[in-house]
């Protein structure tokens, strides 16, 4: 089997590399395309999840973190220590934290002034930018009804007026570089994109020349063909991944490099053979290379969109909500987020790798399943 296995392999990357405009096309994506992407986009904040840090317990403190409601903020975790508020954002589960100080309210009341602090999560800059400018706003409204109550609120007395500053701090992305997260959010697509096409594309073109046929009457199994497209299509796109990460995203843009390589690179080769998984489920359905990109263009946007990659997981309605745990790219954004911005480790991330590897398998099984049916 070993032997059939390796000259398989050999036959798919011939045939690869002697195909030049696939070449510059892959090429292309992950070089070229990352690095025009590596601008911000603006995405709206709506339900985001917050966690609130009370350390001084009073009516005041308590009104204030009332005040991050839907539809922008939604409380998640009520935070009674440093440890537990760091391991919140070091797992990805809430994405600002409110942290009111003890003295907050007698500050207000002998001082007519108090900070608090806001803590965000940058590894989605954008959306982090605006979370603070909508929390900052909230802060400056409290301050304005409190001392509306208080009557200290008159027109020629703005000294008087409470005010409550909020001081933001960005973590893991402090100057709230959008290209960070653009530039990464455009290799997780490109990924997801070629690691679906280029089986799906070795596999037809298997068909349109005629070619399974001959394979089919060799020694060779149905399950050590797919094994040879998924192997030397998921080496490809891991490499040219890697290529993007040290050519483009890190020398260019100056992402620091926090996590455990190995750790990475193991997230992306669970991913990129699920994603290799869906193209050749594709190619089992699709006679001709036309038919195929059509359906990519059904299967790859719903991937990317129901992901949280382009917009906010919270923003969507409840029912997509659910959609998204059946999108591998939801559980490898945030291994990747949090392995390559974060310096998380498996510790912090295994139930989303248990998610991902689940998910595959699943895949893979509905694959190898299609693919015997079909072919054998």
């Amino acid at each position: 089997m070993h032997q059939r296995l390796a000259a398989m392999l050999r036959k798919e990357y011939l045939q690869f590399f002697r195909d030049r405009p696939l070449i510059y096309i892959v090429l292309y994506v992950f070089i070229i395309e990352i690095y025009v992407a590596g601008t911000g986009f603006n995405i709206e904040v709506r339900n985001y999840p917050t966690a609130v840090y009370d350390r001084d317990n009073t009516q005041w403190s308590v009104q204030l973190a009332e005040k991050f409601r839907m539809p922008y903020f939604r409380v998640t975790h009520l935070v009674h220590s440093d440890p537990e508020m760091e391991a919140l954002l070091d797992e990805g589960t809430v994405s600002l934290i409110l942290v009111i100080p003890y003295g907050f309210a007698r500050d207000l009341a002998e001082k007519n002034h108090a900070e608090v602090q806001a803590i965000s999560d940058g590894t989605l800059s954008n959306t982090a930018l605006l979370a603070m400018g909508y929390a900052s706003q909230i802060a400056q409204e409290f301050a304005l009804e409190l001392g509306e109550r208080l009557g200290r609120v008159v027109p020629g007395t703005e000294h008087l007026w409470p005010q409550v500053q909020l001081k933001p701090r960005v973590a893991y992305n402090p100057n709230q570089k959008a290209e960070w997260f653009a530039s990464l959010i455009e290799l997780f697509s490109v990924i997801t994109l070629v690691a679906i096409l280029l089986p799906a594309a070795a596999m037809v073109r298997e068909k349109e020349r005629g070619t399974i046929e001959q394979l089919l009457v060799t020694p060779i199994t149905p399950v050590e063909i797919m094994l040879a497209k998924v192997i030397s299509m998921a080496s490809i796109v891991l490499v040219a991944s890697a290529l993007s990460l040290f050519l483009v995203i890190y020398p260019i843009f100056g992402l620091p490099w926090r996590g455990d390589l190995l750790l990475y690179t193991v997230a992306t080769a669970l991913y990129v053979f699920s994603a290799t998984g869906v193209g050749l489920l594709i190619a089992t359905v699709c006679r001709t290379l036309p038919q195929t990109i059509l359906f990519l263009l059904m299967v790859i946007p719903p991937i990317l969109f129901l992901s949280g990659s382009w917009s906010p997981e919270e923003a969507l309605p409840t029912g997509m909500r659910m959609v998204t745990y059946l999108s591998p790219l939801k559980y490898y954004l945030t291994i990747a987020y949090g392995i390559l911005l974060k310096g998380a480790g498996f510790r912090q991330l295994w139930q989303h790798f248990v998610g991902l590897t689940g998910l595959g398998l699943l895949l893979f099984g509905c694959c190898a399943f299609r693919f015997r049916r079909h072919f054998g």
